[in-house]
C-alpha cells in the first residue's frame, strides 16, 4: 500500500532538519544513516547559531579570533563581537531531530517519479518533495543528470586527533596544497585538521599527511567530500532543492551550515503555506525560487573572491588578507559577511519531541 505524506524530505543532516523544523502535518524524513552519523563537515560556525537553535550542549570550543598563517607571514582577524565556535555533528543533529515531529525512515532514496520517492525501502508518495541530499542531490539528478557538475565543486578531506588549540587556524600557501587550503580547528580535547582544493582535486591524501606531520600529530580516521562552490537552481522539476543539495554552501570560505539552516527554514515555511493551502505549489515554488535569488550577490562576491585568491601572485593575495583582518575594513566585511543568513533570522527550536511509535510504525509500514 502507498504511504501518502505531506512533505517528504530526503536528507537528515543540517538543511533536511531545518526544513522539517517549520513542518506540521505528516512528514517523512529519509536518510540512508542513522542522524548523526555520516559527517563530512568540519563543524565550525558562529556560535549565535548554536545558541539562537537551543543546541549549545553540542559546542565543543568557542573563539574569538581567527588566525591565517599565509606565505611568509601571520595574521590574526579578532572576532570578538561575533565569535564561533565547533560542535558535535552527531549530538547537534541529534537534538535538533528530537525536537521534531515527524516520521524518519533510514533508507537510500534512489529517484523521484512523479510524486512519489522511490526508495531501498519501498515508494512514498508527497504532496511536496524536498531534497536536501546533500553534494551529490540525488533526486534533482534523477531529473537532470547534469545538475550536480563537478566542475564547481571544492573537495576537503580532514581528521580528528588529540590536541590542543585556541583559535580557528587557516594556512595559504599554495607551496603546501596547490590551489587550496588546510586548517585546524580545536573541538575541546581534540583539533580537526583537514586540507582542501578549490579545484575539486580529489587526491588529497597525501598533502593531508604531510600537513599532520608538520603540526606533529598523528591522522586517524579521516572523513570529508565534495562541496559546491556555485549556487545551483533551487526548485528543479517538482522539487524544492537545499542545502549543498542546491550548491548553497559559499564559495571561498566553504561554509555551509549556516546557509543550510538558513535557507532550509526558510524553504519549510514556504512548504507549509503549501501544506496548508495558503499558497498553491507553483506559487511555492516560484516564492523559494524568488527568496534564493535574492541571496545570489553574496555568492558572486564569494566566488569573484575565491578566483581572485587563486589567480593573484600570492604575496598579492596574502597582502589582502592581512588588509581585510585588519581595521577598518574588518570593522566593515565581517559584519557584512555574518549578516549574511544572519543567525539572528533563524527560528529556535520546539522543546523536545518524542515520537518513538510513530518512527517504528514508518519502518515497519515501509517493509511491508
Amino acid at each position: 500500500m502507498l504511504i501518502r505524506y505531506d512533505v517528504i524530505i530526503v536528507g537528515g543532516s543540517f538543511a533536511g532538519l531545518a526544513v522539517a523544523s517549520r513542518l506540521r502535518g505528516r512528514v517523512l524524513l529519509i536518510d540512508k544513516d542513522e542522524i548523526g552519523e555520516g559527517q563530512t563537515s568540519a563543524c565550525g560556525t558562529l556560535l549565535g547559531v548554536p545558541q539562537r537553535l537551543g543546541l549549545m550542549e553540542s559546542v565543543l570550543h568557542a573563539q574569538d579570533a581567527l588566525v591565517f598563517h599565509l606565505q611568509g607571514r601571520t595574521e590574526v582577524m579578532h572576532t570578538r563581537n561575533q565569535p564561533f565556535c565547533t560542535f558535535d555533528y552527531g549530538r547537534f543533529c541529534r537534538d535538533f531531530a528530537g525536537r521534531l515531529d515527524v516520521e524518519m525512515l533510514r533508507a537510500s532514496a534512489q529517484r523521484v517519479d512523479g510524486d512519489r520517492v522511490v526508495t531501498d525501502r519501498g515508494t512514498f508518495a508527497g504532496t511536496c518533495i524536498v531534497d536536501a541530499s546533500g553534494w551529490r542531490a540525488i533526486l534533482a539528478r534523477s531529473l537532470r543528470p547534469d545538475y550536480a557538475d563537478r566542475r564547481w565543486m571544492s573537495y576537503g578531506i580532514e581528521t580528528e586527533v588529540v590536541s590542543r588549540g585556541d583559535y580557528l587556524c587557516f594556512w595559504y600557501d599554495p607551496s603546501l596544497v596547490p590551489r587550496g587550503v588546510q586548517w585546524f580547528f580545536p573541538c575541546g580535547s581534540h583539533v580537526r585538521v583537514g586540507v582542501a582544493s578549490y579545484a575539486g582535486d580529489a587526491r588529497l591524501r597525501g598533502h593531508l599527511d604531510l600537513f599532520a606531520e608538520s603540526l606533529g600529530v598523528a591522522k586517524a580516521r579521516i572523513h570529508g567530500g565534495y562541496f559546491p562552490a556555485g549556487l545551483r537552481e533551487p526548485v528543479v522539476g517538482n522539487l524544492f532543492v537545499v542545502g549543498d543539495a542546491a550548491g548553497q554552501c559559499l564559495p571561498f570560505t566553504g561554509e555551509g551550515i549556516r546557509p543550510a539552516l538558513y535557507f532550509g527554514q526558510a524553504c519549510g515555511d514556504i512548504v507549509q503555506a503549501v501544506v496548508d493551502g495558503r499558497l498553491p505549489l507553483e506559487q511555492g515554488y516560484l516564492r523559494y525560487r524568488q527568496f534564493v535569488s535574492r541571496h545570489r550577490w553574496m555568492y558572486r562576491v564569494m566566488a569573484l573572491s575565491q578566483l581572485a585568491l587563486l589567480r593573484l601572485p600570492v604575496p598579492i593575495s596574502s597582502r589582502l588578507i592581512g588588509l581585510i583582518c585588519r581595521e577598518p575594513l574588518r570593522g566593515r566585511i565581517l559584519p557584512g559577511y555574518v549578516r549574511f543568513a544572519d543567525p539572528r533570522a533563524l527560528i529556535p527550536l520546539p522543546p523536545v519531541v518524542r515520537q518513538t511509535a510513530n518512527r517504528q510504525l514508518v519502518l515497519a509500514t515501509s517493509e511491508a
